[in-house]
């Protein structure tokens, strides 16, 4: 069925498919009729909506506007050969139900197209918006593809126009139309243009808002489809019709060697490296291992009575696994179980551990490539028949794996110790990302970390009305010591052997300082081996003893922190606790939650400066020996207003206990 409004003829013919976009329908419209060029048609074809789409399409009373109506859907490549078919424009402007125009896009491409004629399509640039319309930044490859020769080069590999923001000729689409099963349809007409000898441009300026959300074709093919097979498929689809009709050209050279170079990373990232990985578990992996870990899982299954579980990767010594038994302590009473997946450097917190749960190592049967499928299986039928379960992980992928698993009525909580935003990184979480809707609440011990990952979100579209579900809770010491004094200035390095906490650089600061004042200071280093060369350096190895750790603390001063990357660490709160200055690098939430009255703060992450800043800092102090004690006694005092382990049981007690309606 057709609905015409008699107008004039119209230089351009605004293509606008519409299938259940009601939720945004109406500010795309009004960005179209909003255009500063007003000698266009509007052909809106309904394709087979269910929501009210075809109702707010009908409530726009200008001449301008076409509506065809399909009763049952016929997906969107039949509807835009439809509408090209139905165009009376010399010139077709495409446009989704989602998206938003800015007011003078219609009026530059019309000046463009009118002004070179050899161009058969041009597109522009887009920015992102989520469902709130807030804009989320650039598509990088449309940004790196501004002209015809870049364009050019480009699509052989991957699209880079985006389709609601070109405009065509008409009359240069001749017999080629949309495949009707190709699912980047798009991409394949954009390819088969180039084939042909067209020529595509793009003018390199922002003239539609690209709206990304749960449910739109974009997003549901990210989540759906590899992106490596995506491309993998759209170019053979491409090819094949070609070559079935006996043609060649240079695009379809350069299509096959992409589509060659794509195929061997394919094959390297998703079928040699896990190959490869799982043939090492298969023989590196000691049967007498998994079988023991098999029987230890079987009995703990059998025996466990609770109904939270958590999941770490490690129970070694550091302060994430400090933290995590402090909030396991919580709901010790109801026996809960713990899962630890991957290998530890040591066995520092399993003692504790197994006193607050029923505790399982399995990082053989979770990686084995003949038992993680059961292993899965066992935890969450385990979890499944516990009413109103509880799970809660922490940088660990089997909390992944099991969430869809889980029934409706568990509850899931992930928490995070440190976060950095990276637009082209953050694979981990991005991977993780479709099963955010399943999270109940992401816990963050840093207000940074917070921040950090709420930039993530927001820029892969998902609404700030769901930011509600990431939770600041901060970690908590478990004893307070007194300020000491020293008739040498003790520094004390407290780190795992991991290349974020940058030992070398606390190493070069000890010999700097050792080298200009001999003797002057004392350095010790907690949780690493000795290294030669630091004869003036103690190095204690890792300690699991609390009472000696409360020492190494009482006998020191300023605790030094060289780290690259952090969240909040544990060892900053345990050394205020104990009566230290710290001596930082600005990472994490250092330097919104240290304060200069106990602290100092570099003003940079960069080794030479962290290692001369740090030096002229701590010679100071050593000179001005009641400023070090009154900033100690400072440090203290904030830690016993900040760090009490009470808050932390309450919060976390609540939380766990009490699972959301």
């Amino acid at each position: 069925m057709t609905e015409v409004a008699e107008h004039s003829p119209p230089k351009v013919t605004v293509l606008l498919p519409v299938h259940n976009s009601a939720r945004f329908l109406r500010e795309a419209m009004d960005s179209i009729l909003a255009q500063t060029w007003h000698n266009f048609e509007l052909l809106a074809i309904d394709d087979g909506s269910t929501d009210d789409g075809l109702e707010i399409l009908r409530s726009y009373p200008d001449p301008r506007i076409r509506i065809v109506v399909h009763q049952q859907n016929r997906g969107l490549a039949t509807t835009l050969n439809e509408g090209v078919e139905l165009a009376k424009g010399e010139y077709i402007a495409r446009m989704d139900g989602d998206d938003v125009m800015l007011p003078e896009r219609l009026a530059e491409q019309v000046a463009y197209l009118d002004t070179r004629p050899e161009i058969a399509l041009v597109a522009s640039f887009i920015e992102y918006i989520n469902v709130e319309g807030a804009p989320t930044g650039p598509w990088d490859t449309d940004r790196a593809t501004p002209d015809e020769a870049t364009i050019a080069a480009m699509l052989p590999r991957t699209n880079c126009l985006a389709h609601p923001s070109v405009m065509f000729r008409r009359s240069a689409l001749r017999e080629l139309r949309y495949a009707p099963r190709h699912g980047a349809e798009d991409w394949d007409l954009w390819l088969r243009m180039l084939s042909r000898g067209l020529r595509l441009a793009k003018i390199p300026k922002v003239l539609l808002r690209y709206r990304i959300h749960p449910g739109s074709i974009t997003a549901i093919d990210k989540r759906t489809i590899p992106y490596e097979r995506r491309l993998l498929h759209a170019r053979w689809r491409f090819l094949s019709e070609e070559w079935s009709r006996g043609r060649f050209t240079k695009v379809h050279g350069a299509v096959f060697r992409a589509q060659m170079r794509t195929a061997a990373r394919h094959l390297r990232n998703n079928v040699a490296l896990p190959f490869l990985r799982g043939s090492y578990r298969l023989l590196t992996y000691s049967p007498l291992g998994l079988l023991r870990e098999r029987a230890r899982l079987i009995k703990v299954l059998d025996t466990w009575k609770g109904r939270h579980v958590f999941t770490f990767p490690y129970l070694s010594t550091g302060g994430a696994e400090q933290a995590h038994a402090d909030i396991m302590s919580t709901v010790a009473d109801q026996h809960p179980l713990i899962v630890i997946e991957g290998f530890s450097k040591d066995r520092g917190f399993a003692e504790r551990y197994a006193r607050i749960g029923a505790l399982v190592e399995v990082p053989r049967l979770v990686h084995h490539p003949f038992t993680r499928r059961w292993t899965r299986r066992q935890l969450t039928t385990a979890i499944n028949h516990r009413k109103n379960a509880v799970l809660l992980g922490a940088n660990s992928g089997l909390f992944f794996e099991l969430l869809p698993q889980l029934n409706a009525d568990a509850q899931a909580f992930q928490l995070i110790h440190a976060f950095l935003y990276q637009p082209q990184g953050n694979v981990k979480h991005r991977s993780w990302l479709p099963l955010f809707p399943r999270v109940d609440r992401y816990l963050f011990v840093s207000q940074q970390a917070m921040e950090e990952y709420q930039k993530f979100l927001f820029a892969n579209n998902v609404p700030g009305s769901e930011f509600g579900k990431l939770v600041f809770i901060p970690n908590a010491v478990h004893r307070f010591g007194e300020v000491r004094s020293h008739e040498r200035t003790g520094l004390l390095f407290v780190g795992r052997d991991s290349p974020e906490k940058r030992l070398g650089l606390f190493l070069a600061l000890a010999d700097a300082l050792e080298a200009e004042h001999p003797g002057r200071f004392r350095f010790t280093v907690v949780g690493n081996k000795p290294i030669d060369g630091h004869a003036h350096v103690r190095f204690t190895g890792t300690v699991n003893d609390h009472e000696l750790m409360a020492n190494l603390y009482a006998d020191h001063d300023i605790l030094t922190l060289t780290s690259s990357r952090e969240g909040f660490p544990m060892v900053v709160m345990e050394a205020m606790a104990n009566g230290l200055v710290v001596v930082a690098t600005p990472v994490g939430d250092i330097p919104n939650r240290l304060d200069p009255s106990f602290s100092l703060v570099t003003s940079s992450v960069e080794a030479t400066k962290v290692v001369d800043e740090m030096t002229a800092t701590i010679v100071e102090l050593d000179r001005e020996r009641g400023r070090l004690q009154r900033m100690k006694g400072v440090a203290l005092h904030q830690a016993q207003q900040e760090f009490d382990l009470t808050r932390l049981n309450e919060r976390y007690r609540s939380l766990l206990m009490h699972p959301a309606s």
